[in-house]
């Protein structure tokens, strides 16, 4: 029961938080590296992945409600493949921000971590990843899985590609916001964040099969 009330808190809060640092785009504009208004905010991964770990979230949540009648946390297969795809997402969020973008900022590594940047590049993927692992047992995972945790990463590089070096910021694409293509080094990065997200699905499965 106790692991089914932490992992309800934890859902809660994700899509809370999430919902608030979507909001705050339209209301007062992004903080940290992501100083955008609007819809504008939907072209960072972490945005995006964020929102994926809310829908995750609130799928889970109907689960953790269902569960009090039962004494223990209780969801599908489907549901908990579901919120490892979203908590591998915010994961690889996490990451990037922490081993590629934020040791490199002008104003320092906690200026990416500012305002409502905290959340989406911290507390939510923290919470996503703690929860799964900690709270939501029961069921173990195949690893074969890991390859719908690859979708979201997949999907978003296609996009990341498309609208930077085909499309580019002239005629109305992205700038290359993540520098993913830095000195023309696409062919590298775009492996080694698959490969992250890959080894980020694979911990999480493994850690959460040890508590199941």
């Amino acid at each position: 029961m106790l692991f089914n009330i932490l992992s309800l808190v934890s859902n809660a809060l994700i899509f809370v938080l999430t919902a608030y640092s979507v909001i705050s785009f339209y209301v007062k504009g992004g903080d940290a590296n992501m100083k955008v208004r609007n819809e504008k905010c939907f072209e960072y991964f972490t945005v995006d992945s964020n929102i994926l770990a809310a829908i995750t979230s609130a799928v889970m949540i109907v689960f953790n409600i269902m569960s009090f009648s039962k004494g223990g946390f209780a969801a599908p297969m489907w549901a908990l493949v579901f919120k490892l795809v979203g908590a591998t997402a915010v994961g690889l969020t996490f990451l990037v921000v922490v081993t590629m973008l934020a040791p490199f900022a002008e104003k320092g590594f906690f200026s990416l971590f500012e305002g409502s940047s905290f959340f989406m590049h911290f507390l939510t993927p923290v919470l996503a990843m703690l929860s799964f692992v900690l709270f939501e047992g029961g069921m173990r995972i195949g690893f074969i899985n890991i390859l719908f945790a690859l979708i979201p990463t997949i999907i978003y590089a296609v996009v990341y590609f498309i609208m930077v070096l085909i499309v580019g910021e002239e005629k109305g694409g992205w700038n290359d916001f993540y520098g993913f293509n830095k000195g023309g080094k696409w062919y590298i990065t775009a492996p080694v964040i698959i490969g992250m997200t890959a080894l980020i699905s694979f911990g999480l499965i493994a850690l959460h099969n040890l508590t199941s």
